[in-house]
């Protein structure tokens, strides 16, 4: 008998549709994944100021323990206060060599899984650094200002990109995460999208692919029509984790088999609440409607850990009734 196919292998047949016999498991809490994500330290010499200060100077506050409350908090505070302060704005250091100081040993301890590197945002940072409501208005107020700070945004990555490299062949993929959606459609218009963030997006994808990596790419919210526009610039695999918000047989019918789906059962209605016949019905149907024999598909969870967990009020019990029904389901070999 031959040697069972590797981990690693199986995600990168699955993302090409090129027949990977089963689908890929994404369910790190429950300690059953064929992908190991790899996150990017801070510069060794970094040190918050203030309590909740992030790297690029935004300040985050959480909920107090007595609230029982679980969840990433909100942005208090701002780097950018005045528009004119963009042009100045430095942006931390992607070549500090101490970010990647354990990134062999990481390499390493992840064996033959798919490794899916760092968690970069473009649109989210430029949030963090201006403040939500003040980047929507100077989309339209400081064109050049805004222009100017997506490019330094994406500077940083090209960047990080650079650094590594010299390990091309073992990190697989880059994962980008920005929230494009909120419950009723894509946060923007479709021409606003395509002048200040696809050229930007494009250019990082074609230097991963340039590098031999994948990208992946999350996003929240009911972005159907922004799904295209990903496509066109190649965009390997999206996270999606809200099929209700999105439907299922719409986006089955617009997109399955033209980009890789890495999705969990609903996270708002199903993998919360749902009994295990309602989780295993939907996962069914993900497999079948969103993915193909031939890939295309990425059963997930919500988070790597209990907090996250907590946070959607999923259970383990429930998340072990996901991770079942996408393994009862997904051998294409049975079907």
């Amino acid at each position: 008998m031959g040697s069972a196919i590797k981990s690693s292998e199986i995600v990168k047949k699955a993302i090409h549709f090129k027949n990977p016999g089963r689908v890929p498991l994404y369910f790190p809490w429950l300690g059953a994944s064929d992908v190991y994500p790899i996150g990017m330290n801070p510069p060794s010499e970094w040190k918050p100021r203030v309590d909740g200060e992030r790297e690029w100077g935004d300040i985050w506050e959480k909920p107090s323990e007595e609230s029982g409350i679980t969840n990433m908090g909100h942005r208090s505070r701002v780097p950018i206060q005045n528009i004119a302060d963009i042009i100045s704005f430095k942006t931390p250091d992607p070549f500090d060599v101490s970010r990647y100081a354990d990134l062999e040993s990481r390499l390493e301890a992840a064996g033959d899984k798919y490794t899916l590197f760092a968690w970069l945002t473009v649109f989210e940072k430029a949030q963090d650094l201006l403040g939500t409501e003040e980047l929507f208005v100077h989309l339209y107020d400081s064109p050049r200002e805004v222009k100017i700070l997506i490019e330094k945004i994406t500077g940083f990555i090209l960047g990080v990109l650079e650094m590594i490299k010299p390990f091309q062949g073992r990190l697989h993929a880059l994962q980008l995460g920005d929230d494009w959606g909120s419950q009723n459609g894509c946060l923007m218009s479709i021409y606003m999208f395509r002048e200040y963030f696809k050229p930007v997006y494009g250019r990082i994808i074609e230097k991963a692919h340039s590098q031999g990596m994948d990208v992946w790419l999350h996003s929240c919210g009911k972005i159907n029509d922004l799904i295209e526009e990903f496509i066109d610039i190649k965009l390997d695999v999206i996270n999606l984790q809200q099929c209700h918000v999105l439907g299922i047989d719409e986006i089955s019918g617009r997109y399955r088999s033209r980009i890789t789906f890495d999705c969990p059962v609903d996270i708002q209605r199903t993998l919360p609440s749902g009994t295990r016949e309602k989780i295993e019905i939907e996962a069914k149907m993900l497999i079948e409607k969103w993915g193909t024999p031939h890939g295309g598909f990425i059963a997930t969870d919500y988070g790597s850990n209990e907090a996250d967990h907590l946070a959607i009020g999923a259970s383990r019990r429930q998340t072990q009734y996901a991770l079942d029904a996408f393994r009862k389901f997904g051998n294409y070999r049975q079907t």
